[in-house]
């Protein structure tokens, strides 16, 4: 998901419409919501994903 800053990420966050469903979500997926201020243009989810499961990972052995 994208958003124009980060006020308007938090208030789509604290929305009485996203907070109505944020218990579906969280008790249904396996999930984490991370808000990025800016990121490179070669930047991609699945990048990122794997970036912090390496980190993850290294940090349990």
């Amino acid at each position: 998901m994208e958003f124009p800053d980060r006020a308007a990420a938090e208030k789509w966050y604290n929305s009485d419409e996203y907070q109505a469903i944020l218990p579906m979500r969280a008790n249904n997926a396996i999930s984490d919501l991370v808000l990025v201020d800016s990121v490179g243009p070669d930047f991609t989810v699945a990048g990122f994903a794997q970036q912090v499961r390496n980190a993850v990972g290294a940090a349990s052995h």
